[in-house]
């Protein structure tokens, strides 16, 4: 890898392959986004995008669900516009078809039980939020 990411490392292999998918599908739909959809979405489905990756690695359950949610948009997204540019435009019919398959693929790997455990673990609290508990001003007397 060209950026070591150590707790990438400790995930189960579903995880990993859920998160490696979703963020190809992403990269796929962004390009397929502004070479073919409507370029003026770009930077918005690029916002959407990253927070969710971003989450999804940090191992928000929220982010699991978005990803899954998206994953369902962009399948059906994708199958129209594949549908679309059938015998039109074969480079945008491919791209649409390859955001299907990854996000297939990534919601599948998202949705299976291992995955799903993983998501349901505790998260540790951030220091803010132990900071808080141990400022006196804001505890009740």
């Amino acid at each position: 890898m060209l950026i070591p990411l150590p707790e990438f490392d400790l995930m189960p292999k579903s995880v990993r392959v859920a998160m490696l998918l979703t963020f190809a599908g992403w990269c796929s739909f962004l390009f397929a986004t502004y070479a073919y959809y409507d370029a003026d979405s770009f930077f918005k489905f690029l916002v959407a995008g990253g927070i969710v990756c971003y989450y999804l690695y940090k191992g928000r359950r929220w982010a699991r669900v978005m990803a899954m949610l998206s994953s369902v948009f962009i399948v059906l997204y994708g199958g129209f516009f594949a549908f679309l540019f059938a015998g039109k435009n074969s480079t945008a019919m491919v791209v649409s078809a390859a955001n299907v398959v990854l996000f297939a693929a990534s919601f599948y790997y998202l949705a299976i039980p291992e995955t799903g455990r993983f998501f349901k673990k505790e998260t540790p609290a951030d220091e803010s939020d132990d900071a808080d508990r141990n400022n006196p001003s804001t505890q009740d007397d």
